[in-house]
């Protein structure tokens, strides 16, 4: 079977002779889930989108938490709803009629509990050994309290993701307040757990908020496991070398589907800016920022955004620092501790425009903390998030070798009218095998056949490097 390479960065090149490694931003689309219920909220989020039959489903906490006019918190009971959409494009809010909130079961709630929900992720199981009634999985953290064991990652079940039972804690050690997120991954046959903790800026693990400080430097840690049962702990991902060291909320670590041994991450970077608040004076609501950090210290000082990063083992990542999203253009709900949570999870929605090939949604809740969390969908293009880019004077990339695995080659790729790519496939010391230069490549395709004067099938098997030369163009992923 042809194999999907991804432009994503330098890895699989030789050398990139006047080429660059170009980042792209997501698309702003349309609100597609308005939370006005009334047990919705300005602390709304912690979401997951997941592919269900022959649509989609939204989990996400519910959370109707208010200040007081005083500048103290109002906290009602938190619960996790699901909204449904066939097309990922726009959802509902089913009547669920499972458990009362202020004396009616007319709402889309699917779990509650005494204890406090900080976070609930769910996901539905892949593994073809996964038990039916274990279908849908869920974790959550939960605070026992330091006479009972503490902090801990418990695990719930169902057969039809609204009716979710309690299973067991997890064999993982962690602080887990924030969103922690697993994954059955087919290439390995094993389970994937992201979750948080703390180490201390010398380095130090700190698994437990009893041995927490200030100062301490919130990570994301990784466990594998072939039955959901006995875990392997691999302790926090490693960056690449050279890796600044900063706070990551959230993580959002996944496979990327349309190719096989690619993890990507969009980790939420906590920024405290206490020590340089003085712009916080000029931004819109700057008396309910001062008030918020009177009471609440770096509520009212941190900011957050989100970055990019992407795996081929799901345990080292090249993290992009440059933000993939910011909190955009200053208004009264945005640029405040909270923004830029995505949800956990990518979907394939169809194009705005009509024959346009389908593209990438993801999405993002807008006015946390503010008034209630609304979600909003972004797109990018298939294989959109990065891509090998040449200027109009022209560029060349060799690759390492690959082996060929299909019958043909196909490109993802966008030029202008006077900008194209020449294909060469050439043996493993770069020169080109003759019947194998192609045509001059131009248009903006998710999947243009390449064709040579020779067959790519007669090379299956064999290890080759490719060569592009490149004016005006991007590619952004090819099939060979």
């Amino acid at each position: 079977m042809a194999r999907r390479y991804l432009c994503w960065d330098e890895k699989l090149a030789e050398y990139m002779g006047g080429a660059r490694v170009c980042a792209h931003k997501p698309e702003k689309k349309n609100l597609v889930l308005i939370c006005d219920n009334e047990w919705d909220g300005p602390h709304n989020g912690y979401a997951s989108i997941v592919k269900f039959g022959d649509g989609y489903r939204m989990y996400y906490r519910a959370c109707a938490l208010r200040q007081n006019a005083d500048g103290t918190m109002h906290k009602p009971k938190e619960a996790i709803c699901m909204a449904e959409s066939r097309d990922g494009i726009t959802f509902r809010k089913p009547n669920i009629g499972k458990y009362e909130y202020n004396c009616t079961k007319n709402n889309n709630i699917v779990f509650m509990r005494e204890k406090s929900i900080d976070n609930f992720s769910v996901f539905y199981d892949e593994n073809p050994a996964c038990q039916e009634d274990e279908k849908f999985k869920a974790l959550s953290e939960i605070n026992l309290g330091s006479d009972k064991g503490g902090t801990k990652l418990i695990y719930y079940a169902s057969a039809d993701g609204i009716n979710f039972r309690e299973m067991r804690y997890l064999d993982v050690a962690g602080t887990f307040d924030s969103f922690n997120v697993t994954f059955w991954d087919a290439e390995t046959e094993q389970y994937f757990i992201y979750y948080r903790a703390f180490h201390s800026k010398e380095g130090e693990d700190k698994l437990s908020w009893r041995v927490y400080r200030n100062g301490d430097i919130r990570d994301v840690r990784v466990a594998t496991s072939k039955d959901f049962v006995t875990w392997e702990k691999h302790g926090r991902i490693v960056l690449d070398e050279g890796q600044e060291d900063y706070p990551l909320y959230t993580n959002q670590i996944t496979k990327y589907r349309r190719a096989e041994n690619t993890f990507i991450g969009f980790p939420v970077r906590y920024i405290d800016r206490a020590d340089e608040s003085e712009s916080f004076r000029y931004m819109p609501l700057a008396d309910r920022r001062a008030k918020i950090t009177e009471h609440f210290g770096r509520e009212g000082t941190a900011l957050t955004d989100c970055v990019i990063m992407t795996s081929s083992d799901g345990l080292t990542f090249n993290r992009r620092d440059e933000a993939f999203m910011t909190p955009g253009a200053e208004n009264s709900s945005n640029w405040w501790y909270g923004n830029c949570y995505t949800v956990y999870g990518l979907a394939e929605t169809e194009a705005d425009e009509e024959g346009a090939p389908n593209e990438i949604s993801f999405y993002m809740g807008e006015n946390y903390r503010i008034k209630s969390v609304n979600f909003r969908r972004y797109t990018v293009r298939q294989d959109g998030f990065f891509s090998w880019q040449a200027p109009y004077r022209g560029a060349e990339v060799l690759t390492k070798p690959i082996k060929i695995s299909g019958e043909e080659m196909r490109l993802n790729f966008a030029t202008s009218a006077a900008g194209g790519i020449k294909v060469s496939i050439c043996d493993e010391n770069g020169d080109a095998l003759e019947g194998y230069e192609s045509y001059t490549v131009f248009g903006d395709s998710v999947d243009r056949p390449v064709a040579f004067a020779k067959s790519v099938s007669e090379l299956a098997g064999k290890t080759v490097r490719l060569k592009f030369k490149m004016k005006d163009a991007e590619i952004y992923s090819f099939v060979i």
